[in-house]
């Protein structure tokens, strides 16, 4: 028996993505509620959004993925939550893995292989060191659609409500509770944020800010130099 879902989609100006991330879910039966957490677009986001009647359109209090993220989950009702970006696609059958993965009792969440939408070979080498760096380095990005289950998301706090790597934090609650799975499967990631900067650019510019914020240079601080693409 597959149990209830949550599925957290934290928004803004995603109109140019949103659609085809919602149209995954149509026609999927059984326990499932789609939530989008938005904040503050200004875009026609929350009009695509509500377009489809199964989604629950949730304004955050503030912008910022991780508030976002805890916003949703908070008045989420399903057993297990997953957290997806708006411009990632799930592998078929993504609810039976995230439920065989999640049968364990020592298994607190995971996270899937991720892929990149261009099939240019540098975005092929980009996918395997990013596959490199979560399974070897244990370095895990939201892109890569994050699980846990309810019980365990209220034990470690949810997201720390910081402007950057809230996901690698999280992932690292998660794995101070117990095993942090992976499913082999990958999700589909937008290559938009590499094709807007440059893929060797936005490689540097990651792995630059990444061992700042190793050396505890504060999230509020990498901002100035990083604005994510949504």
């Amino acid at each position: 028996m597959i149990p209830k879902f949550s599925v957290i989609i934290p928004t803004l100006n995603e109109e140019s993505v949103i659609n085809e991330c919602l149209q995954q879910f149509e026609g999927i039966s059984g326990p499932l509620e789609i939530m989008v957490v938005d904040g503050g677009s200004d875009d026609r986001t929350e009009e695509l959004a509500t377009a489809h009647d199964y989604v629950r359109f949730i304004r955050s209090p503030s912008r910022g993925r991780a508030v976002q993220m805890n916003a949703g989950a908070e008045s989420a009702t399903g057993d297990l939550m997953l957290f997806l970006h708006a411009d990632t696609t799930l592998p078929g059958h993504w609810r039976r893995s995230i439920t065989d993965s999640m049968k364990g009792s020592e298994t607190a969440g995971g996270r899937f292989r991720f892929d990149i939408s261009d099939p240019r070979r540098i975005f092929r080498w980009i996918a395997k060191g990013t596959n490199f760096r979560s399974r070897v380095l244990g370095i895990t990005y939201g892109d890569q659609a994050i699980y846990t289950s309810r019980n365990m998301f209220d034990r470690v706090g949810g997201y720390p409500e910081i402007l950057l790597f809230e996901d690698s934090e999280f992932a690292d609650r998660l794995k101070r509770e117990g095993a942090f799975d992976w499913i082999d499967t990958p999700v589909m990631t937008s290559a938009r944020r590499w094709q807007r900067r440059g893929p060797l650019r936005t490689l540097m510019l990651t792995w630059l800010l990444r061992v700042l914020y190793t050396l505890s240079v504060s999230p509020k601080t990498l901002t100035r130099f990083y604005r994510t693409v949504r």
